[in-house]
């Protein structure tokens, strides 16, 4: 049996068509199952995105918020700086002015204490002469008696007496008012500083009155720690040592010898502060002094920079053998205050020296 070619035809397009068009609606529906998918996984997403954006936006307006409190904190801070800084440059500025007056009252002070010195040294020397004269004026009317009693054929040697005694009265009368003019002179000297000082002095006067005896007890510790030795000094309150004994020449750092007679002082020292009342405000005080002859090496520039270097590694000394710091005064007075005013070997070992003294702050 044969078919017609078109039945053939007719048969296999449908089928073909029916595939095409179930394929095309898998597609479809696939391609539509992927949108919706997405769009739903998308929506999901822009959810999440927005809450994410709102929580940035709360965090935001938080940190918005303490920027803003950091801000004015700043102002508030900057305010507080400036009006700090405003009493800081006030406070430097009478520290400074406190510093100007303090040091303008110790010159004061040395000047004045130099001059009473010189001044005393001079009204000594005027009572010296003028003891001698009186002497001498003794001898004189001794001897005018005495030649009065002889003879009056002595009239002539006697009249020469009374010409010498009264040229002795003129001289006298010459030293008796330079005594009063020096006595004048150191009257003014002091009333300079009387104000500065008087309140101070009287204040200090009882308590300087009781240390005496401490200072007495001190001065013989000292002494028999020391032994016999005819080059330290003692001269009214204070100790005086060769430099020698503690450094050598042009140094600072304290020899083996030294350290052992600090040390005795020291120990003599500490026994005896136990027994000072506490309400007397005691000091040991530390003197650095140098000779004249001047001094420029690596370390040091001047005699008033060494003389105040061995002051202070000698009170560094005593700290560490157990004296307070706030008991110790270190002092550096270079060559100008010495003792003998002399060129020679023997007045320059003299002015180059240590002075100890225990005395009120």
């Amino acid at each position: 049996m044969r078919l017609n070619r078109k039945n053939i035809y007719e048969i296999n397009i449908w089928p073909g068509f029916v595939d095409i068009l179930g394929t095309l609606l898998i597609v479809t529906i696939f391609t539509v199952l992927i949108s919706t998918v997405t769009q739903i996984y998308f929506n999901d997403q822009l959810e999440i995105k927005r809450g994410e954006i709102s929580s940035l936006d709360d965090e935001i307006e938080k940190l918005l918020s303490q920027i803003e409190s950091t801000l004015k904190d700043k102002k508030d801070l900057e305010k507080k700086n400036k009006e700090l800084s405003r009493s800081f440059s006030s406070s430097k500025q009478k520290i400074k002015q406190l510093n100007t007056e303090k040091e303008a009252v110790e010159d004061l002070r040395i000047k004045s204490d130099y001059l009473l010195k010189i001044k005393t040294q001079e009204l000594k020397q005027l009572v010296d002469e003028k003891g001698k004269l009186l002497e001498n004026l003794k001898l004189k009317n001794k001897e005018v008696k005495e030649l009065n009693q002889v003879s009056e054929e002595n009239s002539l040697e006697i009249f020469e007496l009374k010409r010498d005694l009264k040229k002795l009265n003129d001289r006298l009368a010459e030293l008796s008012k330079l005594l009063i003019d020096a006595e004048e002179e150191d009257k003014r000297n002091k009333v300079k500083i009387k104000n500065l000082g008087q309140k101070l002095n009287q204040a200090l006067a009882g308590k300087v009155q009781e240390l005496r005896k401490y200072q007495s007890v001190f001065f013989k510790k000292i002494k028999k720690a020391l032994g016999e030795r005819d080059d330290v000094i003692v001269s009214g309150d204070r100790f005086i040592f060769p430099s020698e004994i503690f450094f050598e020449s042009g140094s600072d750092i304290i020899q083996a010898e030294g350290i052992e007679k600090l040390s005795e002082i020291a120990i003599s020292l500490i026994e005896i502060s136990k027994k000072i009342p506490k309400k007397i405000d005691w000091i040991l005080r530390v003197d650095g002094h140098t000779d004249k002859i001047p001094i420029n090496n690596e370390k040091f520039n001047s005699n008033w920079h060494l003389s105040s270097s061995r002051a202070i590694n000698i009170v560094k000394f005593f700290i560490k053998e157990g004296i307070e710091p706030h008991r110790l005064v270190a002092a550096g007075f270079g060559e100008n205050y010495p003792i003998n005013i002399g060129d020679s070997q023997e007045a320059l070992q003299k002015n180059r020296r240590i002075e100890i003294k225990l005395t009120t702050r």
